[in-house]
C-alpha cells in the first residue's frame, strides 16, 4: 500500500486544480449534452447517452427518478473524465490547451469503441428496437462530434498553467 501512496505523487499533475477541473467538465458536458440532443435530430440517429443509462438502469422502465438518476450520472460522468484529464493526462498531449481537450475528448472514443458491439448485444433498449446500434458508422462519427464538442471546451475551460498554451 505504501508503494501505491508513493507512486500517485508522480502520476498527479502538480498544477492540477481540482475544483478547477469539476467546475469544467460539467461545462464541458452541459455543452455535451446540447450537441448530443441537437445531433439526434440533425443527424437523424436518435442515440441518446442519458437514455442508454436509463437503459442500463432500469431496462425498458422509465420513470422521472431513473431519466434524473441518469442525467447526474451523464454529468458525473464528465466531471470524472475532466478529473482524470486534468490530473493525469493533459501534460502528455501536445499543442495548445484546446487542441489537448479535443485530442482528450476523440482518444475516449477510440479507447471505448470496442465494447460497443458489446452494447448492441446486451442493452434493453437496443435490443428491441428504441436505441439504434452503437457499432455502425454513423453513431460513430456521432460519437466523435460530440466529445470533441466536450474536448473543444474543456480545453477551453481547463487551460494550461502557463502563459504561453504550451
Amino acid at each position: 500500500m505504501k508503494k501505491v501512496g508513493k507512486m500517485l505523487p508522480g502520476l498527479l499533475a502538480r498544477d492540477w486544480k481540482p475544483g478547477r477541473a469539476a467546475f469544467a467538465g460539467l461545462i464541458a458536458t452541459l455543452i455535451y449534452s446540447i450537441a448530443m440532443e441537437s445531433d439526434k435530430f440533425l443527424i437523424g440517429n436518435r442515440f441518446s447517452d442519458v437514455r442508454f443509462l436509463e437503459g442500463m438502469l432500469a431496462g425498458e422502465k422509465r420513470s422521472k427518478r431513473i431519466t434524473a438518476l441518469a442525467w447526474l450520472l451523464h454529468l458525473l460522468n464528465g466531471v470524472a473524465l475532466a478529473e482524470l484529464y486534468a490530473a493525469v493526462v493533459k501534460r502528455f498531449l501536445p499543442g495548445p490547451a484546446w487542441l489537448r481537450g479535443t485530442i482528450f475528448g476523440e482518444a475516449f472514443v477510440f479507447a471505448i469503441w470496442w465494447i460497443t458491439p458489446l452494447a448492441d448485444k446486451y442493452h434493453p433498449l437496443i435490443r428491441n428496437g428504441e436505441m439504434p446500434h452503437l457499432f455502425r458508422w454513423r453513431s460513430f462519427w456521432q460519437n466523435m462530434l460530440r466529445h470533441a464538442s466536450y474536448g473543444l471546451a474543456l480545453g477551453f475551460l481547463y487551460p494550461n498553467s502557463d502563459k504561453r498554451g504550451k
